[in-house]
């Protein structure tokens, strides 16, 4: 892939906490999260579905569930800063990490260090969320964004939480 694509995050109209991706100004993706209380989110790209939880009070794990055949089950361990690694179904290692000073950027890495996956989010917009580029030519690639958007928001109302106290 010679250009990178890029997906722009809204929050939709709809949902109190539902985040849709748009690539070429048309949703093929979104997140929704049914209560706001909760780190669980519904993901979905086209018409494949996953649930992904986060679970652990003091040492975090990402549980992710695919809704259709086969029905994958993948359970991951967060570290410190919010750090993951993940084995998709084509067998290929991600690395899910924080960049930068303000920590509003996320990077998705392959085995080779190479960044995949960008997520930028966006805090000063209530409507526009964030972008994500996708810099490799990959099938789960989206559901990496998907997956790592999840983690990102999670972060983020943690560190709001945190500021409160």
């Amino acid at each position: 892939m010679t250009n990178p694509a890029i997906m722009e995050i809204i929050k939709s109209k709809e949902a109190k906490k539902r985040y849709d991706f748009l690539l070429d100004g048309k949703v093929i993706a979104f997140l929704d999260f049914p209560n706001r209380w909760v780190k669980a989110a519904m993901a979905q790209a086209g018409d494949l579905q996953w649930q992904i939880r986060r679970r652990g009070w003091w040492k975090h794990t990402i549980e992710i569930s695919a809704e259709q055949s086969p029905y994958s089950k993948w359970n991951a361990a967060m570290g410190w800063r919010g750090n993951i690694s993940i084995r998709t179904d084509d067998n290929k290692q991600f690395h899910l990490k924080r960049k930068g000073f303000w920590n509003t950027s996320w990077v998705w890495m392959n085995d080779q260090k190479e960044t995949v996956v960008e997520l930028k989010l966006n805090v000063w917009s209530w409507r526009k969320q964030g972008i994500i580029t996708l810099n490799a030519a990959n099938t789960s690639l989206i559901w990496l964004s998907l997956v790592g958007w999840f983690i990102a928001i999670c972060a983020r109302e943690d560190d709001r939480a945190a500021a409160a106290l």
